[in-house]
């Protein structure tokens, strides 16, 4: 719109000079052999000059349109493209029949009428269609003559309409930008201007502004509302006595800060200014800058305030939200390691204080029986019952769910006596049966005790915890004092773990494997169990040590370890004997799993219809998209799946459905109590007859009895495996039970 605007103001007076131009061309050049010509040019550019000039008027008459139609700027351009064409043939119609003197004449005025297409040069369309018609003609006029010297003219005219067009466009370009600006600036004023009057009318904060005698001179809306007053009586009135308390205030006071930047003439802010509105305490927030004339004369304040008592008062509520639980209103976990932090720091080397570690025994059947509700009321009520021992010397906190905490010092944690009594009171005054909701609930509550200096000042919380941990483990409902061996313990599973982290580098890993039997009694495949040969300890149970490696993030490398180890072993056994791997789901959520089968395989050589990979049921509890395309890429490889301990995790069909294992394995606790225990057997048999209409191989673990195997044989289980016909044995004894030579069958007791 801007750009047409622009335009239009200045076509009309390249119209003008073109006619006129025009004019004297048909003056000077009207004779016979042109007359036809120069009245059609004539009777052609007279109309639509006063067309344009008549559209020019109306534009600068009217309101601007609110936008341009693509017809209205079509039009615009097919005119300009009109008027060029006209002026373009009077070069192309004159020039090779005109004498040396018309030549320059025409010369002469078609460079000017060039020129004049620069008035339109902010539409490009418009200015190059009109000034390139003019200049293509003029090209067409002078190598018409087919004279050297004017072929050098119009090879000249060549570089001119390249510098016309550049130039056109350039300051298209800049009058754009200009308009543009122009534009934003206007908005912005606008947009200011709005702004301001919304701030002053609607905001929470608002302006303020003193003379050179710090008299109000400016009151806004806001401001009336919030000082509880009329605009007539804060008109004029001194900012001290807004802004001054009644009564003189103390050193530090902000409003001594206030007055000392304003007699400084010093710009302050956000500076918080306590005061007494009507009667209430109020908080208001002020900034403000002195105004200075000609830069030297101080001429009053300007600035900004606003109401902030509502917000100072949310931020203190926050703070107290911050350091205490919202539902017993006692302090939180953080407190309370503040003030355990502030007790060691007090204590100093043979200070005294204790920590009591609670722990409410049941609070989780409350909570399931009677609903969370129920579970809260109890939580309130006894929160009130353990403020009874608050004091100076005994601090409470509730650290999370049913965990609360003590921190006694001073008199309250004189000796272990005192201690122990301030923790025996506590349980008798638990014991007392609680009503919430109007149920009535019998509880008991766990303490685990720590003293510093004896138990040392940094760990008091984690050993207060190992006893509370002793106090559940002996029966709950009472209290005990830290003991050192509580630790012994902790630092005996530290050790393995650290011992763990070194033994696949010191080779102290090795594989056992235990067969697999068909119903015929024939060896069919091993499953592959790591041992560990602990140097000292001998070997170490995996119950014990496969959690840790999960823990500590050993079994990432351990699993590769016996992947590769299992492939290579079976590698060397008859080509329908396989091989199965238990794969732990820490190797799933952390390994590139289907990577470290394929370079397995490659490395031994194996068959992957010969690998087992079997995977127990927790795997699908975290079974992430990334999880399920590795169980993909597994079945693509040709590897077989087997899902281990069937039946003892969470169970759930939806994982048969989901992706289709080749076996299922029935775990040793179904089969423990066979053939006695009926429930036990309807389960397998269920179990089996599910795999087997899925076309699935059921495995039984655990089998150590003839009775036993009799029995999963008429269920139908495909597959035995246990002590019965051997327990895992090294790599030199499996090849022995492949050739059949050291399989047997007898009755073997659990070792």
């Amino acid at each position: 719109m801007e750009q047409f605007d622009v335009a239009l103001r200045l076509v009309p007076f390249t119209v003008l000079v073109s006619l006129s131009v025009v004019q004297v061309i048909v003056y000077l050049f009207w004779d016979p052999a042109n007359r036809i010509y120069l009245g059609l040019l004539e009777a052609a550019i007279l109309p639509l000059a006063i067309a344009v000039l008549q559209q020019c008027w109306q534009w600068r008459s009217r309101p601007k349109p609110r936008e341009l139609t693509g017809t209205f700027i079509r039009r615009a351009v097919l005119a300009a493209y009109a008027y060029g064409c006209l002026l373009a043939s009077i070069p192309i119609m004159l020039f090779v029949g005109a004498d040396p003197d018309g030549r320059l004449l025409i010369a002469a005025s078609c460079a000017g009428l060039i020129a004049t297409g620069m008035s339109a040069a902010v539409l490009p369309p418009v200015a190059i269609g009109f000034s390139g018609l003019i200049i293509a003609g003029s090209f067409f006029g002078l190598a018409a003559t087919g004279e050297r010297f004017y072929i050098y003219v119009a090879t000249l005219l060549v570089f001119y309409a390249a510098f016309i067009c550049f130039t056109i466009l350039h300051l298209s370009r800049l009058l754009k930008m200009r308009v543009v600006s122009q534009i934003d600036l206007e908005r912005q004023q606008e947009f200011t201007n709005l702004l301001l009057n919304e701030f002053e009318e609607n905001a929470s904060d608002w302006l303020w502004e003193t003379n050179a005698e710090l008299r109000l001179q400016h009151v806004s809306p806001r401001l009336v509302e919030v000082a509880r007053s009329s605009e007539r009586q804060l008109l004029g009135l001194p900012l001290e006595q807004l802004l001054l308390p009644a009564v003189a205030a103390p050193d530090g006071h902000p409003s001594t800060v206030l007055w000392n930047c304003i007699a400084e003439r010093r710009t302050f802010r956000n500076l918080i200014l306590p005061l007494n509105i009507a009667g209430e305490q109020r908080t208001w927030e002020l900034s403000g800058k002195p105004i200075f004339t000609n830069g030297t004369r101080f001429s009053g304040y300007r600035g900004v305030g606003s109401d902030v008592t509502e917000k100072r008062q949310s931020e203190e509520r926050l703070s107290y939200l911050a350091l205490h639980d919202t539902l017993t209103d006692l302090p939180n976990r953080v407190q309370f390691q503040q003030l355990l932090e502030a007790a060691r720091e007090q204590a100093g080397a043979s200070g005294r204080f204790a920590v009591l570690a609670l722990d409410l025994d049941e609070f989780k059947n409350v909570n399931d029986t009677f609903g969370h509700a129920a579970g809260d009321g109890l939580l309130r009520a006894f929160a009130e019952r353990l403020q009874r021992f608050a004091s100076s010397d005994v601090h409470i906190a509730r650290l999370a769910g049913d965990e609360f905490a003590l921190l006694a010092k001073g008199s309250a944690a004189r000796d272990r006596h005192t201690v122990a009594l301030l923790a025996s009171d506590i349980v008798a005054a638990v014991a007392s049966p609680f009503t919430v909701n109007g149920i009535r609930v019998s509880i008991g509550v766990s303490i685990g005790i720590a003293m510093a200096p004896q138990d040392g000042c940094l760990e008091i919380m984690r050993r207060a915890d190992l006893a509370l941990y002793r106090t559940k483990g002996e029966g709950r409902n009472g209290y005990r004092f830290y003991e050192a061996e509580m630790d012994e313990r902790i630092e005996a599973r530290r050790a393995l773990s650290t011992d763990l982290r070194g033994a696949l580098d010191r080779n102290e890993f090795l594989l056992h494997f235990q067969p697999i039997v068909s119903r015929e009694g024939r060896v069919r495949g091993f499953e592959a169990l790591v041992r560990w040969k602990h140097p000292k300890r001998g070997f170490v149970s995996p119950a014990e040590f496969i959690p840790l490696a999960e823990e500590t993030g050993v079994i990432i490398p351990l699993g590769e370890w016996i992947l590769q180890q299992a492939c290579a072993t079976a590698a060397g056994w008859p080509g329908d004997i396989s091989i199965a791997v238990n794969l732990s789901p820490i190797q799933f959520r952390h390994s590139d799993l289907p990577l470290l089968v394929i370079s397995a395989l490659q490395e031994s050589g194996l068959d992957a219809s010969r690998l087992e990979i079997e995977i127990t049921e927790s795997v699908f509890l975290e079974a992430t998209p990334a999880i399920k395309t590795a169980l993909a890429k597994l079945r693509e490889l040709g590897v077989r799946l087997s899902l281990d301990d069937f039946g003892t995790g969470y169970s759930s069909l939806s994982y048969l459905r989901r992706l289709a294992f080749d076996k299922i394995k029935i775990d040793q606790s179904f089969v423990r109590d066979l053939p006695h225990e009926q429930s036990g057997a309807a389960i397998v048999r269920a179990i089996i007859d599910l795999a087997t209409s899925l076309k699935m191989t059921v495995i039984a673990e655990g089998v150590e009895t003839e009775a036993q195997r009799r029995c999963l044989l008429s269920l139908g289980c495909h597959a035995l495996q246990g002590y019965l016909f051997s327990r895992p044995v090294p790599a030199d004894e499996a090849n022995a039970l492949v050739t059949g030579q050291g399989l047997r069958r007898q009755t073997i007791h659990a070792a």
